[in-house]
Formats: structure tokens, C-alpha cells, sequence
């Protein structure tokens, strides 16, 4: 009985995830900006995320990129501290 009245609470938890994220798009400055996915390889193994950060309009970002099976980066991560004290 009690199994019954946990589906429709895991149905709803359930609904709430989604897989997809949204592409972030490069800004001057990331490592892909500009240029296209296939320009720019590593020889670092797929799936490693590569950090990267520097200043935009007066803010420092900070970008986490995947390294894809064919060796490109996506961008899959970005936050933005509008302080920064080096």
C-alpha cells in the first residue's frame, strides 16, 4: 500500500529533471568564442573538464569546459563574481 502512494510523488520528482541543459554561448574571452568547435583540440582524454576564468566587462568569469570524443571543448558550465580581489 505504501509502495502505491510513493508513484505518484516519484512521477512528480521525476517530471522536475531534465537531462538537456541549455547551451551557453562563448563570450570574448572563452575558448571558444569565435571560432568553430572542430578549430580548437586537445590531447586531453574525453570527458575531462578543463576549468578556465578571466575578466569580462569588469567581471571575472569562470567557465568549466568538457573535452568531447573528438577532442573539442564544450562549454558546459559558466558563473560570474562581480567582485573579484585577486
Amino acid at each position: 500500500m505504501k509502495a502505491l502512494n510513493l508513484i505518484p510523488v516519484v512521477a512528480l520528482l521525476l517530471a522536475g529533471c531534465t537531462t538537456a541543459s541549455p547551451d551557453l554561448e562563448p563570450l570574448p574571452g572563452s575558448f571558444t568564442y569565435g571560432e568553430k568547435a572542430a578549430e580548437r583540440r586537445t590531447q586531453a582524454a574525453p570527458g575531462t573538464m578543463i576549468q578556465h576564468r578571466f575578466m569580462h566587462q569588469g567581471t571575472m568569469v569562470f567557465e568549466t569546459y568538457e573535452v568531447q570524443p573528438d577532442h573539442s571543448y564544450k562549454l558546459v558550465r559558466r558563473s560570474v563574481q562581480d567582485s573579484w580581489a585577486p
